[in-house]
């Protein structure tokens, strides 16, 4: 994940837990990301959110089809992203009019919903309540 990737409220993992991005600060060409009132970590000691179905329900997406190949999740009214179960993964990400959007961490969709809507990405999920992740 790179420096450039992350936007306030992205959602990403630091020692285990699930948190937001708050701020971000440039010291000495280092980027530091402020998680909550009293931290601020290096950029680097934080990962990404992988994507799954877990996190489509989350974020109000309803599974629409299924198939040996492919699933597909829609937010309804918006848009739509396919899992591609093939080795090649060549139909997977967000689909916009026909065209795939590869994009495989959380915070990846939360800056394209952005981008495309001007709106945050709801997402249900209480920061105040730690979660562990694999």
């Amino acid at each position: 994940m790179e420096a450039t990737e992350l936007r306030l409220n992205n959602l990403v993992i630091y020692e285990d837990e699930i948190v937001p991005v708050i701020g971000m600060e440039n010291k000495n060409n280092d980027l530091f990301v402020k998680i909550d009132s009293f931290t601020t970590v290096d950029q680097r000691k934080l990962k990404p959110i992988a994507l799954t179905a877990e996190w489509f329900s989350k974020l109000g997406f309803k599974e629409v089809y299924r198939s040996s190949t492919r699933v597909r999740f829609d937010l309804p009214n918006f848009c739509r992203y396919d899992f591609d179960l093939s080795s090649n993964k060549i139909l997977e990400g967000f689909l916009f009019f026909g065209n795939y959007i590869k994009c495989t961490h959380l915070h990846q969709l939360q800056n394209i919903y952005f981008t495309l809507t001007g709106e945050e990405l709801k997402v249900e999920h209480n920061p105040k309540r730690k979660e562990i992740v694999a």
